[in-house]
């Protein structure tokens, strides 16, 4: 079945004509004589394009004709490299010349008549079939002083949409070399441009271009860049930077209508909803004050995200991945959690074992995934074409309920949408993902009577629980959803994993901290006595300190600023430089380390005045 609805007649028609313009642009430049162009078109088109050709009248002479005009209609289009890509359009015939098409009658009895029919070339692009003659290579080495930039930015947005971004950025990246000749009519290319380096993952490259654009002395140029450059900085989570740069560029140009969507998608962000409705109401006024443009799309836009931000988000997202909201619809509506497995128990602790059809599920799942739908590894690496028109993974978990009561099927979508970092993908997608396994959990554990049964790590069938569940304790903390977060995490340490192969200990001893549970906080870092470093002796000592017991919160602060000086000096530290996190992983003992407990523990160390008593202490140490 054609997905697009057309008929193959249509896409056979389609694909044709795109055949007889390649070979019709490549003839135009290779013989670039307009009156032999039409001879050949003539001759040609039927034989490249018989389904277009069959539209013309059946009488040859009569066909021939218009197939002439119409080669002449398009040869006045075509953009020739040696000419600045700039068309060639033979002249127009005198009225009482013989017509060009052939017919042998005066042109003003003949084709004349079709001077005041539109012409069908007039918008459409020959630009991309000029280009494609032309290897990579080339393309970097053709000058485009006299090119249309708007319709250059436009093949370069088809190229990158049908995956040629390296293309497109071999034809756009001489465009910039000199910002001072560009003017407005660029803002198109330099948008395309900066995708581009967005989908062949070139951040530096993309950073190079805006700093250089920032310095163009057209207006529109320089505030194109320095919305792009807000963006940069607001995904890099500065937020006061990015609220400083577009007031700037509200400056510059006050009655730019991009800066609508700009400053409520900062809001977003953030997650200040509020603020969003209050200023969305405000930019659809504005919008619709303007006499003197049409903002109706723009305006929809924002009434959209004023009335639920994170579903507006995830379907403009999904406008080349339909198969998104395909997904969002199952995880709305996901069966109850039901036990299919059972505990293969050895002690206290225990293996997750799913039954026979469950199992079976699993691997009908795996085989897909590795081979008939490559969706999962297309989506992790955000690839549109994951969850396209064809998405067949979506089909196949509707028709297979069962596969919602699988940890390991979870967890394979959790990580799907993690990884392809959708704006609106932890609330919409993960989240209900993350919940539902959690919900599965306690099903699978109720019914086996294992609430104070471990799942160890160490064993594999039990480590796609035990992600999902970690994932859920850090979304609850994104949320602030602090109560829920301690539980999970209480769960995890003191029950499920206690070995603690994710460092939650650390996390919920300051969740109980923070809650005051002080003895509840040092029962955990008495459980751990081999954490000879990082941050659990410096935590004991700390509720020690809140308990009362200075005596042995000194010890056990000195003990710990032995093992660890870096923790503690970046503790103390009035003002200390922050640290860049430099990859996923973080030395034990390291500044990366202290710094992350710094951020975390601070405000527990100050607000209880353990911070001034720690001075003291390492005061009295110097001082022997």
């Amino acid at each position: 079945m054609n997905p697009t609805g057309a008929s193959e007649t249509d896409n056979n028609d389609s694909d044709q004509l795109g055949v007889l313009f390649e070979a019709s642009v490549g003839r135009a430049i290779d013989h670039p004589d307009g009156l032999a162009f039409v001879e050949w078109f003539a001759e040609v088109a039927p034989l490249v394009a018989p389904l277009f050709a069959a539209s013309f009248p059946r009488d040859d002479d009569a066909r021939r004709s218009g197939l002439r005009m119409l080669g002449r209609l398009l040869w006045n289009r075509i953009p020739h490299p040696d000419n600045h890509f700039r068309p060639r359009p033979l002249p127009k015939p005198e009225r009482n010349a013989a017509c060009p098409c052939g017919s042998g009658r005066k042109y003003k009895h003949c084709c004349a008549g079709m001077e005041a029919l539109e012409d069908p070339f007039a918008n459409f692009s020959l630009l991309r079939y000029v280009l494609q003659q032309f290897p990579r290579t080339r393309l970097r080495k053709l000058s485009l002083t006299g090119v249309d930039l708007e319709e250059l930015a436009y093949v370069a947005g088809e190229w990158r949409k049908d995956g040629n971004a390296e293309d497109s950025v071999a034809v756009l990246e001489g465009v910039f070399a000199d910002v001072a000749r560009l003017d407005a009519r660029a803002e198109h290319a330099f948008d395309e441009l900066v995708e581009c380096y967005n989908d062949l993952g070139n951040p530096k490259k993309k950073l190079q271009l805006i700093e250089r654009c920032l310095g163009a002395p057209d207006l529109t140029l320089h505030s194109a860049a320095l919305h792009r450059r807000i963006a940069m900085v607001a995904d890099a989570g500065d937020h006061a930077h990015a609220w400083r740069l577009f007031a700037e560029a509200q400056r510059l140009q006050p009655e730019n209508p991009a800066l609508a969507m700009l400053e409520l998608s900062l809001l977003v962000d953030e997650k200040a909803y509020d603020r969003l409705q209050e200023r969305g109401r405000f930019w659809m006024a504005r919008l619709a004050r303007d006499r003197n443009h049409d903002y109706a799309d723009l305006i929809a836009h924002i009434r959209e995200l004023i009335a639920e931000p994170q579903a507006a988000i995830l379907k403009y997202q999904s406008d080349d991945r339909p198969g998104l909201l395909e997904l969002r619809r199952l995880v709305t509506s996901l069966p109850a959690a039901e036990c299919h497995y059972t505990l293969d128990r050895g002690g206290a602790e225990a293996r997750l074992v799913p039954s026979t059809a469950l199992a079976a599920t699993v691997a009908a799942w795996d085989a897909r995934t590795e081979v008939a739908m490559p969706d999962l590894t297309m989506l992790r690496s955000g690839d549109p074409a994951a969850w396209g028109d064809a998405a067949p993974g979506i089909a196949w978990l509707e028709a297979n309920p069962l596969a919602w009561q699988s940890f390991e099927i979870i967890d394979d979508l959790a990580l799907a949408v993690r990884e392809s970092e959708l704006a609106a993908g932890d609330e919409l997608l993960l989240a209900p993902l993350l919940e539902h396994a959690w919900s599965l959990l306690q099903c699978v554990l109720e019914r086996n009577s294992g609430r104070d049964c471990a799942l160890p790590w160490a064993f594999l069938d039990n480590r796609p629980a035990l992600r999902l569940v970690i994932s859920l304790f850090y979304q609850r903390c994104d949320q602030q959803r602090w109560p829920e977060a301690r539980e999970i995490a209480g769960a995890m340490v003191l029950t499920l994993n206690p070995n603690d192969n994710h460092g939650l200990r650390d996390e919920f001893v300051r969740l109980c901290l923070r809650d005051g549970d002080v003895r509840e906080a040092l029962a955990v870092c008495d459980r751990y006595p081999d954490d000879a470093l990082g941050p659990t002796p410096f935590n004991r000592a700390l509720a020690l300190f809140m308990l009362g017991r200075h005596d042995e919160a000194g010890e056990a602060l000195r003990a710990a600023m032995v093992r660890n000086p870096k923790l503690l000096a970046m503790l103390l530290a009035p003002k200390p430089k922050p640290v860049r996190l430099k990859g996923a992983f973080i030395e034990v003992g390291g500044k990366e380390e202290a710094w992350l407990y710094r951020e975390a523990y601070l405000p527990l160390w100050e607000k209880s005045g353990a911070l001034a008593w720690a001075r003291e202490i390492v005061r009295q140490r110097k001082a022997r």
